[in-house]
């Protein structure tokens, strides 16, 4: 079961992938409100996200999808979906920056949580990112696992890359080659953060071996490329 924030393209897809790898979407959202799936066993359905598709194309609000025949239910006042979903095992925020704050993050793990990946820029605030943090530390690979942003949504950079590969060779991938690349690139990427939070373990972080921090493993294995490269272009020696 999935919380979606956002209601966007990468809340779109993120919810599309979601349903093809089997899980459920509870949640959508934009700056008016959060529009929930009352059947939770159920949730948002691939007709529905084509319909917000259109909806968002016509730059109109999330709440012109009505209830659905009942499906859904729609909260105002710039609801956000952390605190208004019941119970649920992934938080995929999706929307924009500073989107989910502490109290927020304390109730995503309280609901069950146990994965957060930004598909927005720095989607969490600080605050948020300190309570998984010490979740995870404190409880080990029961916690709850942050992935941030500049790993978790670097898909859409590395899709850049691949159109850029396809243009200068005068190719043309078929949907799922494109897909099946990606993954092998966000395979690599997770492996690299994982190994390299492993590798660079915070402080007093007894929980490293059998869950690394993604955060320090993502700063890490950053710097490291951008300065490995940096010392072979002879900027530094």
């Amino acid at each position: 079961k999935v919380a979606v924030s956002g209601s966007g393209q990468v809340a779109q897809f993120a919810a599309l992938k979601v349903m093809e790898l089997g899980g459920v979407v509870l949640s959508l959202s934009d700056s008016k409100g959060t529009m929930l799936a009352k059947d939770t066993s159920k949730g948002f359905t691939k007709e529905m996200i084509e319909k917000v598709y259109e909806i968002k194309t016509a730059r109109k609000e999330l709440s012109t999808l009505g209830d659905e025949g009942g499906a859904l239910v729609f909260h105002g006042d710039g609801a956000r979906p952390w605190e208004l979903v019941d119970k649920y095992d992934i938080a995929l925020p999706c929307a924009t920056q500073n989107e989910m704050n502490a109290k927020e993050a304390e109730a995503a793990v309280s609901k069950g949580c146990r994965y957060v990946a930004e598909g927005s820029n720095m989607g969490l605030e600080q605050s948020a990112i300190d309570v998984l943090e010490k979740t995870r530390m404190a409880k080990g690979k029961n916690g709850t696992w942050y992935g941030p942003g500049k790993a978790a949504n670097s898909g859409g950079v590395a899709v850049s890359g691949l159109e850029m590969a396809q243009n200068s060779q005068r190719l043309t991938w078929a949907p799922e080659e494109v897909d099946e690349k990606l993954k092998a690139i966000m395979k690599q990427c997770y492996e690299n953060c994982y190994k390299t939070g492993a590798a660079f373990p915070p402080e007093g972080d007894k929980a490293a071996e059998e869950l690394p921090s993604l955060v320090v493993g993502s700063n890490v294995a950053g710097f490291k490329k951008v300065a490995d490269a940096m010392r072979q272009h002879g900027d530094w020696w």
